[in-house]
């Protein structure tokens, strides 16, 4: 009788491949029902390479961690591949390229993508009126609730990046990841959540 996968790999090895799965279907080249998926595909990476462990030069969690690393390397490599190519029997056109609306007139081609496209690619549902009012409401409530340093930080990234952010902070790379982690937790606390 073989070991099944729950016997060879450790509490962190299946802890790496849920958190390193939820990490790859927030990016936008994954979708999240691909979830459970990618998690076994990092498990059957795992068990590809155990002949490969050696315990005199790493020990398990560092053998895992680096495979798992390595596959989801290898696995947006792939997706990004195959999103920039198309696939077989796609034609992929520039967001540039100009249309023609609905009115006749000319647009540019990203000009004509709806909210309603996001959403479906993101698998969410569009904010009522009622739910976009409330959320802006909370926003504002947990940003008074910040000191005012940290209230310019949010400002900065609700209009920019996180590097644009930080470089209008004048912060360290430490002071500024420092400050987003208290920032973070105001929001956890507030219920809310980069879940």
């Amino acid at each position: 009788m073989s070991a099944q996968p729950q016997d060879v790999l450790s509490d962190y090895a299946r802890t790496l491949i849920r958190v390193k799965a939820r990490q790859l279907v927030r990016r936008p080249e994954f979708t999240v029902c691909e979830a459970e998926d990618l998690e076994q595909e990092l498990t059957l990476r795992i068990l590809v390479q155990l002949d490969r462990f050696d315990p005199t030069r790493s020990s398990n969690n560092t053998f895992f961690a680096r495979v798992v690393n390595s596959a989801v390397a290898m696995l947006i490599r792939e997706r990004g591949r195959i999103k920039r190519s198309g696939g077989k029997g796609v034609q992929i056109e520039s967001l540039e390229k100009m249309v023609e609306k609905a009115d006749g007139s000319p647009a540019p081609l990203w000009s004509t993508i709806s909210d309603q496209d996001a959403h479906r690619r993101h698998q969410s549902r569009p904010l009522s009126d009622a739910e976009a009012m409330q959320l802006r409401m909370d926003i504002a409530s947990v940003l008074e609730q910040l000191p005012p340093e940290l209230r310019s930080i949010c400002e900065q990234l609700m209009d920019g990046s996180q590097t644009s952010s930080r470089r209008d902070s004048l912060l360290s790379r430490r002071k500024y990841q420092a400050a987003m982690s208290l920032i973070r937790e105001q929001f956890t606390r507030s219920g809310y959540s980069a879940e």
